[in-house]
């Protein structure tokens, strides 16, 4: 048994060093293998759903130990809680936070007690693929991070997000998995040359996704003798000022030496963006970069910083996008991104949507509000109305749809799908990392944001305001980003849309944005459904009895 769990604790290692900010995504092809082998070695009289499940959950806590160690960090920030209390909390969620990983184990086990693994082993573990990634969908986690993440540098793997987003390269690698296994366990080579065909295609696929996008991207397209057509662009800056945590509370808190210090940073790092070539048309400020209820003053200290961001705004001759506070008639706060165009002095306003649990709200809050008491700190924003685009123009007044996220939201696939079905030629996230902390998190949380470009086939840009700043084209790729705790000004620009849609919005358009995972899910529930069946039947025949 001690073997099984060293095997079992190996899996877990190799899953952690496969996702950033180590990013060697080459493991995920492996690293299921040890644990299939832990559970294989158990002897045949203890191979019962206590020892599975046990086993599972060895890889499990290892993930989020080695993986999610900021959380500590990050719940003191957000929750304001003692350092005892954050461990505690986070020690809970390395119980409850990966159990996908025992609970597929134990389907699987269930599973091979019906079917013959032997008779059709890779249509057996494609459909495996699918269970696990219906368990892990199904799931509540927090973060929703699946295998398929690991991939987010991986040129020509990750191109296969754009058929069913990470989950479906999820999929793909428990069906290496399990053939590598199948290999293993009964010395059979045939597996082997199926894992070589399978990596064949998606290496396939990927050059013709990426040659597909560099022809899309020819410089001009002649559409007669001497005329060559130009696409639009729009040229933006994305600020990130590094404001630190500390300055960061001191300024929502309404310090007033903090206060000034956060718009300093941010004004002198706009005006010195504005001196570039060529100049932008959009300044593009992180999310709660302005401390305060935008044009909704309340205090003496908001009237300063109202006061000076409007003296700027009216010197500058395009557009401003920055992240800051809203609120409505009956006074509810909303995290928000506006975007200001100097010239016609009209504003817009995104609400976010998609709230950060423990962060932004608490379950069943709005319900007993007296729980908001427990967590001082915490903000218990309202909620936006969902995936909505917005328009930036450029020089020439051309508009261009952007699709906004702010920081959570740029986790879910179907927020972003949703934009992009609605229209949008490009993708915006702003986000604030200070929370968390410079190790871990700023790293993982670009890598799951990544894949929404690939999905979308938009260009994704993320302004942060510690790190990490980034500008990604539609095949996933980092054109250019910032360092974590670096204060710099990113530039970037962005064109109408030059690759056709992918395949997973054709067949959003049909099946709803999130059609993979339900697609996962319903398989889930459909194999539950037949294994519990004679149960079930068994009960009502036994009752009538």
């Amino acid at each position: 048994m001690i073997k099984s769990l060293l095997l079992a604790l190996l899996s877990g290692i190799l899953y952690v060093f496969s996702f950033a900010p180590w990013d060697q995504a080459w493991l995920q092809w492996i690293w299921f293998v040890p644990l299939l082998i832990a559970v294989q070695r158990i002897p045949e009289t203890d191979r019962g759903p206590k020892w599975i499940f046990l086993i599972g959950m060895v890889p499990s806590v290892v993930i989020c130990l080695g993986g999610f160690y900021w959380m500590v960090h990050a719940t003191q920030q957000y929750g304001g809680l003692p350092l005892p209390a954050a461990i505690g909390v986070f020690l809970l969620f390395c119980l409850t936070g990966q159990l996908q990983i025992p609970l597929f184990l134990l389907l699987r086990e269930r599973i091979s007690k019906s079917l013959n693994p032997s008779r059709f082993p890779f249509f057996y573990w494609l459909t495996l693929g699918f269970l696990y990634a219906g368990i892990e969908s199904l799931y509540p986690k927090l973060f929703l991070d699946t295998a398929g993440h690991a991939f987010y540098h991986s040129s020509h793997v990750r191109q296969l997000a754009d058929i069913g987003g990470p989950f479906f390269l999820t999929t793909i690698v428990i069906l290496f998995n399990g053939l590598f296994f199948r290999a293993i366990q009964n010395r059979d080579w045939r597996p082997l040359l199926q894992v070589l065909m399978l990596g064949s295609s998606i290496l396939a696929y990927g050059s013709m996704r990426i040659q597909e996008y560099r022809l899309s991207r020819l410089e001009g397209t002649t559409e007669g003798p001497g005329t060559t057509f130009r696409p639009p662009t729009l040229h933006l800056s994305l600020v990130q000022a590094n404001i630190g945590d500390y300055l960061k509370i001191a300024a929502e808190r309404g310090a007033l030496d903090a206060t000034d210090e956060v718009m300093e940073k941010f004004l002198s790092l706009s005006s010195r963006a504005l001196q570039s070539d060529p100049k932008p048309d959009v300044l593009v400020w992180p999310e709660t970069a302005y401390p305060a209820i935008f044009q909704k003053p309340k205090t003496g200290l908001e009237q300063r910083l109202d006061y000076r961001l409007n003296s700027f705004l009216n010197d500058f001759k395009g557009t401003l996008a920055f992240g800051g506070y809203d609120s409505d008639e009956s006074l509810k706060e909303y995290n928000s991104l506006f975007i200001y165009h100097s010239p016609s002095r009209k504003k817009d306003v995104y609400h976010k949507a998609i709230l950060l649990q423990f962060g932004e709200t608490l379950p069943f809050a709005e319900n007993f509000p007296s729980m908001k008491e427990w967590f001082p700190t915490m903000g218990f924003f309202g909620r936006g109305p969902g995936a909505e685009l917005k328009t930036l123009l450029n020089s020439s007044g051309e508009s261009f749809q952007i699709a906004p996220s702010i920081c959570y939201e740029g986790l879910f696939t179907n927020h972003s799908v949703n934009g992009a079905l609605m229209g949008a030629d490009a993708l915006l996230n702003i986000t604030n990392d200070s929370w968390f902390g410079p190790y871990g998190e700023p790293y993982l949380h670009l890598a799951l944001t990544q894949f929404r470009s690939i999905e979308t086939r938009l260009p994704l840009l993320r302004s942060t305001n510690t790190g990490i700043s980034v500008s990604i084209d539609p095949l996933g790729e980092t054109l250019e980003s910032t360092r974590v705790n670096e204060e710099t000004i990113l530039r970037a620009s962005i064109t109408r849309r030059t690759m056709k849609a992918s395949p997973y919005l054709s067949v959003a358009k049909i099946l709803g944005p999130d059609w993979y995972v339900r697609l996962c899910q319903s398989a889930l529930l459909l194999v539950l459904a037949m294994l519990l069946a004679p149960k079930v039947r068994g009960f009502f025949q036994s009752s009538r009895s």
